[in-house]
């Protein structure tokens, strides 16, 4: 294998986007953050009336004074936005989302080259949540593109993770030495809950399981303040909500403030929500000065916290692994931050809890060392066909790689029950842990066919092609002998793992 001279990952988030570089040859990792503050980008955009853009530090930094100003308009969580066919209104023009999102990328690039210009930032390792569906990442290749940066891959945020936690400086990948382990990381960022579940095995990681929640993470968080902040406000005032008139500029600047007293209430016992001409009250600009303490925000949140324990033993209850089974836990993301997250944290898993130094940029620098050491996406599952007599056809082995040129196959059935003018197709996983596989459900594709055929024909012949696209979306359909239309279907779900370059078995030519 030829060896690059440095690889890129980009960890394109919800709250915060970074870039970071890895250089094979002195096996250290170079997160590109603030200049600064030595801290994330912000993922805002700052869009002037003039034409001229803003993004990362400078736009967040300005949305306080002048979020109520003409001429000037915020975008943040972006992310949250891609897929969902939506778009933002910029001073009456209509921008998709991905075309938002691409001048974080944009920003990203330029930031990179301009602090080195050795460094052509032309492609990259991407991450994404593993909850990121095939249109959010569709969309998400477009931003990049559009910004002048091919993605070479996606990686599962979590396992971008692991692989810059097995990473040490000037050693490389030590993942030899965490063999058989099984790693939980709890990713709660701002914009979701992300849990996963892997085992390191043969040089690589596994997915065993995943769950999490979205859009109730450190933005849900930001909003619940905000609510506490204008009932205070409203009890002191006496009024009714009705009566209390905010314009969504000043929105900005008050759930900018209720960020800022979010961060300071892991470290301090209380803080004070700030903000000057917040609303207006009978024609009268109001002032908002609240008092938080870390007691109140933790009541706010207390439900989110339970339902996020719920959902890690929901996915270790679907890798059927018990708590004292789980090596070791990555807190990542802002939000674990919050101490009743830990607290409560603690108490499930005690000492395993790792306190990660750089968790602010390990999922980039990971995605940096899986495209300079190449690490390459592979099935963590095999994926089957239930055939009539309830025994599975594998399709694709574990540890196939996820290439569109690898992971093809088209594959002949005979449908042996056409009264309903249907063949079922039904696509399982074997899910869990390593040693201890059992098949998950993952589509039932409903394939037209005659009911009845003419002798001496009993069974009709179907033909199923599945594919995996560059997007890791896997494509099916499926056609009966007979018929002129067929049927198809998307799965975006599949579990991934990695695996290094040329290590391991099981690939399907």
């Amino acid at each position: 294998m030829t060896r690059k001279r440095y690889g890129v990952g980009i960890d394109f988030g919800t709250t915060n986007s970074v870039a970071a570089i890895y250089h094979p040859d002195l096996k250290k990792t170079e997160p590109l953050t603030d200049r600064n503050s030595n801290l994330p980008h912000p993922s805002v955009i700052w869009y002037r009336a003039d034409g001229s853009i803003s993004v990362g530090t400078d736009a967040k930094n300005n949305i306080m004074g002048l979020s109520n100003v003409e001429g000037n308009a915020f975008v943040y969580s972006i992310k949250r936005r891609l897929g969902k066919e939506r778009t933002i209104s910029i001073f009456g023009k209509k921008l998709p989302s991905y075309e938002i999102a691409s001048e974080i990328f944009h920003y990203l690039r330029k930031d990179a080259e301009t602090r080195n210009q050795s460094y052509e930032i032309r492609e990259a390792v991407v991450t994404v949540p593993v909850y990121f569906d095939g249109y959010a990442r569709r969309e998400l290749r477009k931003a990049a593109d559009r910004a002048g940066i091919y993605v070479k891959n996606f990686v599962h945020e979590p396992f971008a993770a692991i692989v810059g936690y097995c990473h040490r400086e000037g050693a490389g990948l030590q993942m030899e030495n965490m063999e058989g382990q099984i790693i939980l990381v709890f990713d709660w960022g701002g914009g979701t809950l992300d849990i996963t579940l892997a085992q390191i095995n043969n040089g690589g990681s596994v997915e065993l399981a995943t769950s999490g929640i979205e859009d109730r993470a450190g933005d849900h968080f930001d909003n619940k303040l905000v609510r506490y902040s204008k009932d205070d406000l409203l009890d002191k005032m006496n009024i009714t909500p009705e009566r209390l008139q905010i314009f969504p500029s000043d929105f900005d600047r008050w759930l900018t403030e209720c960020e800022r007293a979010k961060i300071s209430l892991s470290t301090d016992d209380e803080e004070v929500i700030q903000v000057a001409n917040i609303s207006k009250y009978d024609g009268e600009y109001l002032d908002m000065n609240v008092e938080v303490s870390r007691h109140d925000f933790e009541k706010l949140i207390e439900d989110d916290v339970n339902d996020s324990l719920m959902e890690i033993r929901n996915a270790l209850d679907a890798a059927n692994v018990v708590a004292k089974e789980v090596d070791q836990v990555l807190l990542i993301g802002g939000s674990s931050h919050i101490p009743l997250v830990r607290q409560h944290l603690r108490e499930l898993f005690g000492h395993r809890i790792v306190e990660i130094g750089n968790a602010n940029t390990i999922i980039a620098e990971g995605a940096a060392i899986v495209d300079a050491e190449g690490l390459q996406p592979v099935l963590a599952r095999s994926l089957n066909i239930e055939l009539s007599d309830g025994t599975l056809y594998e399709i694709f082995k574990p540890r196939t790689l996820a290439d569109p040129n690898v992971c093809h196959k088209k594959v002949n059935f005979f449908c042996t029950d056409n009264r309903d003018g249907v063949a079922k197709l039904v696509i399982k996983e074997l899910a869990g842990r390593i040693d201890a596989n059992r098949p998950l459900m993952k589509r039932v594709l409903s394939i037209p066919v005659s009911e009845s055929l003419p002798m001496p024909y009993q069974h009709e012949r179907v033909t199923v092609d599945l594919g995996l696209d560059e997007d890791m979306i896997l494509h099916i359909s499926g056609k009966g002998a007979t018929q002129d239309i067929g049927a198809s279907c998307e799965i975006y779900d599949l579990c991934f793992g990695l695996r290094l370059e040329g290590v391991g078995d099981g690939l399907e030519p």
